[in-house]
């Protein structure tokens, strides 16, 4: 019978060690953890696995071939990019999880959030939405009474883009709502889950993991791990603002640079990691930062310009900006969400 690892779904392994699934024979029998999910457990030793994610498109269109129930999982600093995986390869009835409830200020309402993020342009197989933390146990019982009231059957889908909390729910609700004594290994460096999951949560529930979508502009992909762990909050984050004038500049380094090239004066607010460090200058020069690319925007009164998987800034006036960001890293214009 053919061995999966319980932590990232692998297929166990003894003949390939620089392959995903690889343990040592004599282990094979004994062990439900791959060796690389058991170094990321036990020592924080991460390795990468290298995929685009186009392999993974087969699994979610055989998904689509069944009539159970998906969620899908959006970090609520990247909605922008989930809107167009879901309209693109998901046509089963969608459950819309927003995850990391935690880092957002407690100011913030759940119900505005929510209240815009309906006004997306998604398919109509959204059938609900919910805001939770995994962290904090926020919503998770309303969470769960959503998944039995509209599942199909036994089934249920787990998907979304990578770092958006798949894996940490999984570990939630194991915790919460079973007595199956498993857990998925959970990093914050993409490609942990690599393959399809089964978890039996109980008679009634069976949770299917999938691999997180890749988002190819994602920062995560251009950073080390040294420096993702300070760029992706895990603490509720402080919002920043600054008044901003015309031929200003503001540094996020050595990430993002953006220059106030005409308008207003004006008002930025950052919601990003407390331990990234925003400087302002009071001209426009000519150094551009190591390695950074030009994006040139205008944004509109109340959009949100989000840098993804770094940061969302809301802009309260119009604005012409010159941006310069990591190269390949995204760059999106939404309305504001907060």
């Amino acid at each position: 019978m053919t061995k999966k690892c319980s932590g990232c779904g692998s297929i166990l392994q003894s003949t390939y060690k620089d392959k995903v699934g690889y343990i040592k024979e004599d282990k094979i029998d004994n062990s439900a953890l791959c060796e690389r999910c058991f170094k990321i457990i036990h020592y924080g030793d991460f390795k990468q696995v290298i995929t685009d994610g186009k392999e993974y498109v087969e699994i979610y269109k055989n998904i689509n071939k069944t009539n159970d129930l998906v969620l899908y999982f959006v970090d609520i600093f990247n909605i922008n990019s989930s809107i167009e995986m879901i309209n693109k390869y998901i046509t089963n009835d969608i459950i819309l999880v927003i995850t990391k409830y935690d880092i957002i200020p407690k100011s913030v309402k759940e119900d505005k959030i929510i209240q815009n993020i309906k006004e997306y342009n998604f398919n109509d197989n959204i059938i609900d939405m919910v805001i939770i933390s995994s962290k904090t146990n926020y919503n998770m019982d309303k969470l769960y009474n959503m998944i039995n009231k509209y599942k199909k059957s036994k089934n249920v889908y787990i998907t979304g883009n990578t770092n958006a909390g798949k894996s940490t729910f999984i570990n939630k609700i194991l915790k919460n709502y079973s007595k199956n004594d498993i857990s998925l290994t959970t990093s914050i460096l993409p490609s942990t889950t690599i393959n399809i999951n089964k978890i039996n949560i109980n008679k009634e529930l069976t949770i299917i993991d999938t691999p997180g979508f890749i988002e190819s502009d994602n920062i995560s992909n251009f950073v080390s791990a040294k420096e993702l762990k300070k760029i992706m909050p895990n603490t509720e984050i402080r919002p920043i603002t600054y008044q901003i004038e015309k031929g200003k500049t503001l540094l996020i380094d050595p990430y993002l640079r953006i220059e106030y090239v005409n308008g207003e004066k004006n008002s930025f607010t950052f919601y990003i990691s407390n331990d990234i460090i925003i400087s302002r200058i009071n001209t426009i020069t000519n150094n551009r930062g190591k390695d950074l690319t030009l994006k040139q925007i205008n944004v509109k009164s109340g959009e949100d310009v989000v840098v993804n998987g770094l940061c969302f800034i809301k802009i309260i006036k119009d604005a012409q900006l010159n941006i310069y960001v990591k190269d390949k890293v995204g760059i999106y214009i939404r309305k504001s969400l907060i």
